[in-house]
C-alpha cells in the first residue's frame, strides 16, 4: 500500500456515517477485553501478550483514550466540567461501592470471606485511596485517580492559559517528568505507597498516558500515515529490543510498584502497546462498522471495569452446581472459593476454559450497564414532567 493510500485508509476509519469515531469505538473494546482477561489467565486466548504483554500497557491505553477525547473547550468552564467528570465517574462508583458493601455482608453471611468490614471508612473513604477493599468490585479503583487526572489536567491547563504557556509540548513535558518521578519514587519505597499516597502516585503514573492521547490527536494524528508494513516493522523491532533487554516489561498500576526497568521503559511500553492496537483498531475499524457487540462491549467500559469479577463468580457458582447435581466437575473446591476470589476452576486443568470467565465476565457487567441506563433514564423521565409542569 503506498503512502497516500494508507493514508486514505486512515482517514476513512477515523469516523462512521453518525460521527462516531469507530477506530476508538474498537480501541476502548480491545482495550477493556485486555483488562478483564488479565484477570482470568489472559481469557484464555492470546492477543499479541507475548509481544506485548498486558500489563505493560493495559491501563495506559484506557488513559490515553481519555485523553484523546480531552477538549480545550472544557477550559471555558472548568466547574461545569469537573461536576460532570464527578456524575458520569465518582457518583456511580461510590453507589456501585456501598452496593457492593452490602453484597459482601450477604456473602460473608454465606460462609465467604472475601472483602473488607462494611463501615464507614470503607464506604466512602476507602474508594479513592485504595478502591479494593470490598474485592468484587476491586477494578473500580482505577475510577479514582482517573477522575484526578481530569481534575489536574483542566486546572494546569487553565493555569498556563492565564500565563499565556498553554502550549502541547511544556504540558507534555511537564506530565512525563511528574510520572518518571512518581516511578522512581516507586522504585525507592520497597514497601509501597499507602493511603492517599497511592492515590497521589497512581494520579502522576497516569497523567503522562493521558496526555500522550492529546498530544496525539492534538500534533500527530495528522501525520499518522505511514504504510502500515512499514509501521509494524518499525514497532515490532523497537518491541523486540524491550524484550531482548529487559527481563519482565509488566508492572502492577493499581499498587503503583513493581517497575523493574527504570522509570522510562513504562512509559514506552505503554506507548508501543497503545500504538500496536490503535493502529490494528484503524485497520479492522471498517470491518466491525456495524456490528454490534463490539459498540455494546465499548459502550459499556465503566460497567465492565466495576462488575467484571462477579461476573467470575457467576461462572465458579455455575461449576459448583454442576458439580453438586452431576458426576462432573468431583474436583471444584468450594473451600477455596470461599476464601479468595482469584480461584479459577478450570475442568480438567484446561486453562483454555478462561474464556468461559471472559465471556460472562463482559456480558454480565454489560446487562448491568444496561439495566442502570434504562432505571436511570426511567428516574429522569419521570421527575422531569414534574420540574416542567412547575415551572410552567
Amino acid at each position: 500500500m503506498s503512502k497516500n493510500g494508507s493514508k486514505r485508509l486512515t482517514n476513512a476509519v477515523a469516523q462512521s456515517d453518525s460521527g462516531v469515531n469507530l477506530s476508538f469505538k474498537l480501541l476502548s473494546a480491545i482495550g477493556i477485553i485486555i483488562i478483564v482477561s488479565g484477570h482470568c489467565y489472559k481469557g484464555g486466548i492470546s492477543l499479541a501478550y507475548d509481544w506485548f504483554p498486558i500489563y505493560s500497557f493495559n491501563l495506559a491505553l484506557f488513559v490515553f483514550i481519555s485523553g484523546y477525547f480531552y477538549k480545550d473547550k472544557h477550559e471555558d468552564n472548568v466547574l461545569k466540567y469537573i461536576w460532570g467528570r464527578a456524575k458520569r465517574l465518582l457518583i456511580p462508583a461510590y453507589l456501585w461501592n456501598i452496593a457492593y458493601g452490602i453484597f459482601v455482608i450477604i456473602m460473608k453471611n454465606c460462609g465467604y470471606v472475601s472483602g473488607a468490614d462494611v463501615n464507614p471508612y470503607n464506604l466512602f473513604i476507602m474508594p479513592f485511596v485504595d478502591g479494593e477493599a470490598f474485592q468484587y468490585n476491586l477494578g473500580s479503583w482505577f475510577v479514582y485517580p482517573l477522575f484526578c487526572v481530569y481534575i489536574i489536567n483542566i486546572l494546569f491547563r487553565k493555569l498556563l492559559s492565564l500565563i499565556k504557556l498553554n502550549n502541547e509540548y511544556i504540558i507534555l513535558i511537564v506530565y512525563s517528568v511528574v510520572g518518571m518521578v512518581a516511578v522512581q519514587t516507586s522504585i525507592e519505597t520497597p514497601n509501597g505507597f499507602h493511603g492517599p499516597m497511592l492515590l497521589l502516585f497512581r494520579t502522576m503514573f497516569f497523567l503522562p498516558c493521558f496526555e500522550f492521547g492529546k498530544f496525539y490527536k492534538a500534533k500527530l494524528e495528522k501525520h499518522d500515515n505511514l504504510n502500515s508494513f512499514a509501521y509494524f516493522g518499525i514497532l515490532f523491532a523497537v518491541q523486540l529490543i524491550l524484550l531482548t533487554f529487559f527481563k519482565n516489561l509488566e508492572y502492577t498500576p493499581s499498587k503503583c510498584n513493581q517497575f523493574e526497568n527504570g522509570c522510562i521503559i513504562p512509559y514506552i511500553t505503554a506507548i508501543t502497546g497503545i500504538a500496536f492496537w490503535l493502529r490494528v483498531s484503524k485497520l479492522i475499524a471498517p470491518i466491525i462498522k456495524h456490528w454490534k457487540p463490539i459498540l455494546l462491549v465499548a459502550d459499556n467500559t465503566y460497567s465492565i471495569m466495576i462488575h467484571h469479577l462477579t461476573g467470575f463468580m457467576l461462572v465458579k457458582w455455575l461449576f459448583y452446581l454442576i458439580s453438586r447435581i452431576t458426576p462432573l466437575f468431583s474436583d471444584f473446591s468450594i473451600q477455596t472459593m470461599k476464601e479468595t476470589i482469584w480461584y479459577f476452576y478450570m475442568p480438567n486443568g484446561v486453562y483454555s476454559y478462561a474464556i468461559i470467565y471472559l465471556a460472562v465476565g463482559i456480558f454480565f457487567s454489560i446487562l448491568i450497564g444496561v439495566i442502570q441506563k434504562k432505571v436511570w433514564k426511567s428516574i429522569k423521565s419521570a421527575f422531569t414532567p414534574n420540574i416542567s409542569k412547575s415551572k410552567a
